[in-house]
């Protein structure tokens, strides 16, 4: 698969949100419809599609702690995925490779070292051209350990096991100098 084959999925026409466009495409790629050879496509599930899958492909770390999980992600060059949904806001950081991923303003090109904030509800479509390495952090506040129990608090493998009613949007970002004059303001007062 090639840049230009991502773009072109992702150009097709459609009157879908982004995520259902996603799902629409994720189907139709499972169906073999847009490769000469359907029967090249390596497909694995878990539980029905109802369980959260690290494919064979990949490699991870889990890292567990008191407010936060870790997971670090190992993808060989040639990856094409769509992701799982996710259930809370956290960081994406790519810290080794490229990364092209869908996102509401279109298709986006990571180049390491780089990071983007990923909103509650957020499914993509990627392809991974070299050897690259992925970190999501996750807000962890109980502390939980066990990775299934972890995973169905951030991660949503249907739109059915997903709450619309999750807050949207929670990200704010201060430049260094406004944060230190909006402390600044607030320490005078």
């Amino acid at each position: 698969m090639e840049k230009n084959v991502i773009q072109k999925l992702w150009n097709l026409p459609s009157e879908l949100e982004h995520r259902e466009k996603i799902e629409e495409l994720e189907k139709e790629f499972l169906k073999g419809s847009f490769t000469e050879n359907p029967e090249d496509i390596e497909v694995e599930y878990k539980d029905g599609e109802r369980q959260v899958l690290y494919p064979s492909m990949s490699k991870y770390n889990h890292y567990f702690s008191d407010g936060l999980y870790v997971r670090e992600m190992f993808l060989e060059a040639g990856v094409f995925a769509f992701t799982l949904i996710h259930k809370t806001q956290n960081p994406l950081f790519v810290l080794k490779g490229i990364m092209w991923c869908t996102s509401e303003d279109g298709l986006q090109k990571l180049v390491a070292p780089t990071f983007i904030l990923t909103e509650p509800g957020t499914k993509r479509m990627c392809w991974v051209p070299e050897e690259t390495v992925i970190v999501n952090v996750h807000p962890n506040p109980d502390g939980i350990t066990d990775l299934k129990e972890m995973e169905k608090k951030i991660y949503a493998c249907t739109t059915e096991q997903y709450d619309e009613k999750l807050e949207q949007n929670a990200w704010i970002m201060f430049e260094h100098s406004e944060y230190y004059k909006k402390n600044k303001n607030e320490n005078e007062n």
